[in-house]
């Protein structure tokens, strides 16, 4: 492979003198956006926006893993949010004579948001008791004339392939990343270049999490490019906020989505408008994070406007760069929990993607293609292609991959019984909690798993479904394949004594690696989930594996009751207005 052109995953709308200023640390324990306080660093915290605090309270803040983030420069350790942060750096040895491994402003802004610590600084990032990796793939920098920060770059092959393989593939001293961050892309709707299998191949091989950010061209669909583009990782697109709506419950103009193309490399055929790219998506807008303003990396021309000083932030960042390092600092965290339960499916990539999805909420107009047949409610798409499964929220997931458990020193953990941490074997179970997820297996049939006790009408459903694309890797982009894709399908269905079994929803979308389901039951009764094998998109091994590995994660959560005191002024304002009304008033 020659060199080759890639861009940084930033907005257009970076202005790197706007908003610099210097603050000294305070007890502040999170990201900050810069909207929604007096200043730009009392605003929103976007770690308790995404429900952090679920993990953090029960003492989860990412120190049992590695996350590496693998991008264009490495991250620059002399920021006061980041120092003695990067315990190791990735980048070819015997690569030299280029820019390659030099500390960059975005890789700065990204190790910040996912690993920045409140030990030394004003903004904790989502997981700041991991270990901090830094991977650097860039050996040049260029942007157009006068321009200062640039976001375009170039590798070679060697450069591509090293932090990724020592990341995933070879480790260090015998330790590999639990969790990679990459918030760079290019061109490649189709998830189908050698590059985007290779990723793909190995986080499938390693057992590591890949979060990848989607790119920033939207809103135009078909502008999610790899590696985003591929199956095997978790494609994180941007939500934003304003003064008037500083939540966080929509999703950015500039974020990319789908639909996106698919390839089927058996017929040598691109299926247009084929999948839903996006898996969910998470605060990337108006953010002020750490600066970095040397002279190295992509900052190409003019000067360094902090004089070296590590004490420097800037304001109204925006971009999928910074919302895929949330997502990856919310798995790390995730990771960390299941490590300290001791329970090993429990850190399996498909079960963490699944339970993150299981339990976003949904933002505004989000719309999966649900439809109602009559008896059915069914979907095609499975996922919205701005959103995915919507808005991370790590309270629900929380919910949903430990809920009530608890750790009990040197004894494992105690379970009130209403979750289901996984079932034994790897074909469905039965007497479940509402709420659970598990690591199962399918080649052929049905495997089902069935709620215990009755789930009551008005209770809010949601589930997620996910495997890998069957793609293989050794050590040159030349021994990328794309071996298979298997098609499953997800059903929810209603067990009624009198009208026997029915099915009431089908999550049914015929190319991808996710399907998803959410509503509101309509009907009391007992429930059962059926995950099902559809075939194959296509196979070119010639010894076929069927066996498909997949996570699945649930929840069914009843409406609350009204509380007494809610009952008792709804019956007051009753009251006073038949009296209003008894008196003639209108």
């Amino acid at each position: 492979m020659g060199p080759q052109q890639h861009k940084l995953a930033k907005s257009h709308r970076f202005l790197p003198l706007i908003g610099l200023a210097c603050l000294c640390p305070t007890s502040t324990r999170a990201i900050v956006s810069s909207y929604g306080g007096t200043n730009i660093f009392n605003g929103v915290y976007i770690n308790e926006v995404i429900g952090a605090n679920a993990f953090y309270n029960q003492g989860f803040g990412g120190q049992r893993v590695v996350i590496a983030n693998i991008e264009a420069g490495t991250i620059w350790g002399g920021h006061e949010s980041l120092q003695g942060r990067v315990t190791r750096t990735l980048s070819d040895p015997a690569i030299t004579g280029t820019q390659l491994g030099q500390n960059d402003w975005h890789a700065t802004f990204v190790g910040h948001a996912l690993a920045g610590s409140g030990m030394f600084t004003y903004q904790d990032g989502i997981a700041p008791l991991s270990q901090l990796w830094s991977g650097a793939i860039a050996t040049s920098w260029s942007g157009a004339p006068l321009e200062q920060y640039v976001g375009s770059f170039s590798t070679t092959e060697a450069s591509f392939l090293y932090p990724y393989r020592t990341a995933l593939v070879t480790g260090v001293d015998g330790v590999r990343a639990n969790v990679i961050n990459s918030s760079w892309g290019f061109g490649d709707p189709t998830g189908s270049t050698a590059e985007t299998i290779a990723i793909d191949a190995m986080l499938r091989s390693s057992g590591a999490i890949g979060v990848f950010s989607a790119g920033n061209s939207g809103p135009l669909g078909n502008t999610v490019g790899g590696p985003g583009s591929g199956y095997n990782g978790i494609t994180v697109g941007a939500l934003t906020n304003t003064e008037l709506r500083p939540t966080y419950d929509t999703v950015a103009d500039f974020s990319s989505r789908g639909w996106s193309d698919a390839y089927n490399p058996q017929t040598n055929v691109v299926l247009t408008n084929a999948r839903a790219t996006i898996d969910i998506v998470a605060p990337g807008d108006n953010l002020t994070m750490a600066f970095y303003g040397g002279m190295s990396g992509g900052h190409v021309a003019g000067s360094d406007p902090t004089g070296g000083s590590g004490q420097f932030y800037i304001s109204n960042m925006s971009g999928t760069s910074f919302s895929a390092p949330i997502v990856a600092g919310a798995a790390a965290l995730m990771v960390d929990a299941g490590k300290a339960y001791g329970i090993a499916e429990m850190t399996h990539p498909l079960v963490v993607k699944a339970a993150l999805m299981a339990g976003a909420t949904p933002t505004q107009g989000w719309d999966n293609g649900q439809y109602f047949d009559g008896a059915v409610i069914r979907t095609t798409q499975a996922l919205d292609l701005a959103a995915g499964a919507g808005a991370l929220n790590l309270a629900k997931t929380h919910s949903i991959y430990v809920g009530n458990s608890v750790l009990i020193s040197g004894l494992g953990y105690f379970s009130d019984g209403a979750n289901t941490l996984g079932v034994a074997g790897m074909s469905g179970a039965s007497n479940l909690a509402a709420s659970g997820w598990d690591l199962g297996a399918i080649q052929s049939g049905t495997n089902i798993y069935t709620m215990a006790g009755v789930m009551a009408a008005g209770s809010e459903f949601s589930a997620v479904l996910t495997w890998y694309a069957a793609r293989g890797f050794d050590v040159s982009l030349s021994s990328a394949q794309d071996t298979a894709l298997s098609n499953l399908s997800l059903e929810l269905w209603c067990l009624d004594q009198n009208l026997g079994q029915r099915m009431v929803g089908r999550s049914e979308s015929p190319w991808g690696t996710t399907e998803h389901l959410r509503f509101t039951l309509t009907e009391t009764g007992q429930y059962q989930l059926r995950v099902l094998w559809e075939g194959q998109n296509y196979q070119t091994a010639s010894t076929p594996d069927l066996l498909t590995e997949y996570g699945l994660a649930w929840s069914i959560t009843p409406i609350p009751e009204p509380s007494l005191a809610t009952m008792i002024s709804v019956s007051l304002m009753i009251f006073f207005m038949s009296r209003k009304r008894q008196n003639g008033s209108p």
